[in-house]
């Protein structure tokens, strides 16, 4: 089965909704799903020319992201539903999860 999990945060930083999509990584790799995690980038706009991560055989795409206010360590993802769109359309899973559902979440609804 192909899945598409939508993060508002995820590696490095390291909070509850990051160690749960841990632990589904770790049983979907192991039931043998093809995963595609959608999460807001770490800090800079080299990460987008680097590798896809692959993350538990779980392939990372990184969105542009900016700190949200108040909390520098957490970063919202920007861009707008057309880009969420294009990334769905392109892997086209079988089942879209949020983890967590905000601003990503709700472009991700909008795009599925």
């Amino acid at each position: 089965m192909r899945i598409a999990i939508v993060a508002e945060s995820f590696l490095p930083l390291m909070n509850g909704v990051t160690h749960s999509i841990l632990r589904v990584l770790e049983h979907l790799e192991g039931q043998g799903h093809d995963v595609l995690v959608i999460a807001p980038s770490t800090h800079t706009v080299a990460e987008f020319a680097a590798p896809a991560e692959v993350v538990h055989g779980a392939t990372v795409h990184r969105l542009p992201a900016v700190p949200l206010a108040g909390y520098t360590n957490v970063r919202v993802a920007m861009g707008g539903v057309y880009r969420v769109k294009r990334i769905l359309a392109d892997y086209a899973p079988d089942v879209v999860h949020l983890a967590s559902p905000f601003v990503l979440g709700w472009r991700a609804v909008q795009a599925a």
